[in-house]
């Protein structure tokens, strides 16, 4: 067994003891498990978030925007995770661990999408919408690839 899937193994075990102690000690020993795992999370993110957005990054690169503002979309009541320019596009990132929350992210983008790509920073550019979700779901990629939206699955974090 390598090395990753035995710390994904003690990992679960330290998790299912510690539901019954709840011991500090433990809970420092399951963070530094999913550091080890997935690097660093990035302010209040959990781990996956945080592994799933660097993936990202790498995967697309260009210019990489954290949404606070930056592009004046949020004034729209939206806050995507990331904001990717890269030539001639710009990509809106979703990063997302619930199923739940994937399927009501994806409702909300949609409808305001086109007051987005009324924003100066979309002027000229084609837009992509991507997904990346940590667990692989039908409905939802379904439901993605009926709206337009490009998905990306980390499965097995």
């Amino acid at each position: 067994m390598q090395v990753y899937e035995r710390l994904k193994v003690i990992l679960k075990e330290l998790e299912e003891i510690n539901l019954d102690l709840r011991s500090r000690a433990i809970e420092k020993a399951i963070e530094n498990i999913k550091i080890a795992l997935h690097g660093d999370k990035v302010g209040c993110e959990g781990f996956e978030h945080s592994y799933m957005r660097k993936k990202v990054v790498e995967m697309f690169g260009g210019n990489v925007y954290v949404e606070s503002e930056l592009t004046g979309i949020s004034k729209l009541g939206y806050r995507p995770d990331l904001v990717i320019v890269k030539g001639d596009e710009v990509i809106i990132v979703e990063i997302e661990t619930e199923r739940r929350r994937a399927l009501k992210k994806m409702e909300k983008v949609y409808k305001i999408l086109d007051k987005i790509k009324e924003n100066p920073i979309f002027s000229g550019r084609r837009v992509r919408v991507v997904f990346a979700l940590s667990k692989w779901d039908d409905e939802i990629l379904r439901f993605a690839k009926s709206k337009g939206f490009e998905v990306y699955v980390f499965d097995g974090l």
